[in-house]
């Protein structure tokens, strides 16, 4: 079943409940229509029928069941009309998400961002954030960059993520610690998203002094030195697991020509041909031939190395890779 009763069944209760304290301020003919979709769909799921397409008992596409947990039919079997719809909402969400990306190369005094992102679709769940924070004008300004995941794909998980930039955006004008906006963010997202929706997130900032970072279950960024490289771990859980969770920041200091690597498990997990996972070493090993090359040529080999590696295997998950260099 594409998705769980135990979660859909309270949601269709409260929606059913909602129509019916809205009776009286909506004609009774499509009131009674809408219960009507309600409690077909609760009736679904009391057979165990819940998320089947009515035409091919196929199951109907998780995140679109996400979206709406009314829908009847999978994608190969929608009319015309629904067709035409759902690529409409498509193109508005691809639309809106690649809006909402940042410059591809932002810089800030000592530090230079490059990032690359591939959704594995027309929409992904990945979330990317570079931008300049604070009054330049005093010289008190700082790069602020966050690497994301939002559990589930598709349509669905754009619009979380485009949730949760929303939220990061909104936090970061105000003159909090970085502990305590990735705090407030997971405190917002647990509110306002359902018990099976998540994010692994890193973010953090960079200024003068160096670069502070803060860890919410997402992939381990790298920190590559000269002589040697650290890999950084996550020191907290991710977004919209607990309300109450508490998260720290490390600190850190690159020297001119050093960098940060933060990417999605999209490039970690990526498969080859006969099977293989691309790995952290694999992508350890990239980064370091193109070291001395800068932020920018880092990307691009990794990009370029996950492609051969990939090769006619279509890729499963969004690719996210961001470097912050010390210039």
């Amino acid at each position: 079943m594409a998705t769980a009763p135990y979660i859909i069944r309270p949601q269709l209760v409260e929606r059913r409940a909602r129509l019916q304290a809205a009776s009286g301020s909506v004609p009774d003919d499509y009131l009674r229509e809408l219960l009507a979709e309600v409690d077909t769909a609760l009736a679904k799921i009391e057979a165990g029928r819940y998320g089947l397409c009515e035409t091919c008992n196929d199951s109907i596409e998780k995140d679109r069941l996400e979206l709406d947990p009314l829908c009847r039919f999978c994608l190969d079997h929608l009319d015309d009309k629904e067709r035409a719809q759902h690529q409409k909402d498509l193109d508005l969400a691809t639309q809106i998400q690649f809006q909402l990306l940042p410059p591809r190369n932002l810089t800030l005094e000592r530090w230079e961002a490059q990032y690359r992102y591939e959704p594995v679709g027309a929409v992904g769940g990945d979330y990317c954030e570079v931008s300049l924070q604070g009054d330049a004008a005093s010289g008190n300004q700082c790069l602020f960059f966050a690497v994301g995941d939002v559990a589930g794909k598709g349509v669905a998980a754009s619009l979380l993520m485009m949730h949760l930039s929303a939220i990061f955006r909104s936090l970061l004008s105000m003159n909090l610690s970085l502990a305590e906006i990735v705090t407030r963010a997971n405190r917002l997202f647990c509110e306002s998203t359902g018990p099976a929706q998540y994010a692994t997130l890193v973010c953090g900032r960079a200024t003068t002094d160096g670069i502070e970072i803060c860890n919410a279950g997402h992939c381990p960024p790298f920190l590559l030195l000269h002589h040697g490289t650290e890999c950084l771990d996550s020191n907290g859980l991710p977004l919209g697991i607990s309300p109450s969770a508490q998260y720290t920041v490390t600190q850190h200091a690159p020297l001119v020509g050093e960098c940060l690597v933060f990417y999605s498990d999209g490039i970690t997990e990526a498969t080859s041909p006969s099977g293989d996972d691309y790995q952290h070493e694999r992508l350890l090993q990239t980064l370091r031939q193109r070291f001395q090359h800068g932020a920018h040529a880092m990307c691009d080999a990794v990009l370029d190395d996950l492609g051969q590696f990939r090769g006619a295997t279509p890729a499963a998950d969004d690719v996210t890779l961001l470097v912050v260099r010390r210039r």
